[in-house]
């Protein structure tokens, strides 16, 4: 029965010493292992089985999802271990990592717009590729290079960057694909000295065939909070 499946599962990781370092953290290697041997078991019972992480405000949390295949058969979590692409956004303080089906194009703070107009990350051209987006694409990058900035120091402006996105948005939906401005802000203390504001600005382009239920961690239209480090 599923019921005894699910407990030989949490049997297997309890009993395993191998799945925690000696600090008796989590090791994901070797629990994604451990999972993946009941993988078989759960989906002949109808059930989808994913180890999911996520790193938030200097924690990590684990935890596994059971998915009910005939229910909700086009669910995708999108924390899981398995389906990580490899593509990252690295702040000062964190790493942030994306699903397969979702390609991201960072907003440099400086250069930005130059860095933006002559490259194509490989990620997101492999995207254009399979998409038919190029001509899309180049429209929402002139825009963001003339609209998505201030009016004097020509910078980033997330506010104006989402009104490109919402310009742009439907042609790229028309064709599969959601479209997203994200940003994370970290407060870098000095000490005694005071400190400064680092800012991190990309987009996010989902493909809803891969990724049908997929939101961003850090969406811009959502997440207005900073990260105060001391």
């Amino acid at each position: 029965s599923l019921v005894t499946t699910y407990e030989k599962l949490v049997d297997a990781i309890v009993s395993e010493s191998t799945t925690r370092n000696v600090f008796g953290k989590w090791k994901d290697q070797e629990f994604a292992s451990i999972v993946d041997l009941f993988r078989d078991d759960f989906a002949e019972q109808g059930v989808k089985v994913a180890l999911c992480k996520r790193r938030s405000s200097g924690s990590t949390v684990r935890w596994l999802e059971f998915i009910d295949i005939e229910v909700a058969g086009n669910y995708v979590p999108q924390y899981d271990v398995a389906n990580m692409s490899g593509q990252t956004i690295k702040t000062v303080y964190t790493t942030l990592k994306f699903p397969k089906g979702v390609v991201v194009e960072e907003l440099k703070q400086w250069r930005g717009r130059k860095l933006l107009k002559d490259e194509i990350p490989p990620y997101v051209q492999k995207m254009l590729e399979d998409k038919d987006l190029f001509d899309e694409y180049d429209a929402l990058v002139e825009a963001c290079i003339n609209e998505g900035v201030g009016s004097k120091l020509k910078c980033w402006n997330i506010k104006k960057l989402g009104e490109v996105k919402e310009a742009h948005a439907p042609k790229f939906e028309a064709k599969g694909v959601s479209l997203f401005v994200s940003h994370k802000q970290e407060y870098i203390s000095h000490g005694q000295h005071g400190g400064h504001t680092e800012y991190f600005r990309w987009i996010e382009f989902v493909d809803r065939e891969e990724q049908p239920n997929y939101y961003p961690q850090r969406d811009a239209d959502t997440k207005n909070e900073s990260c105060v480090i001391s």
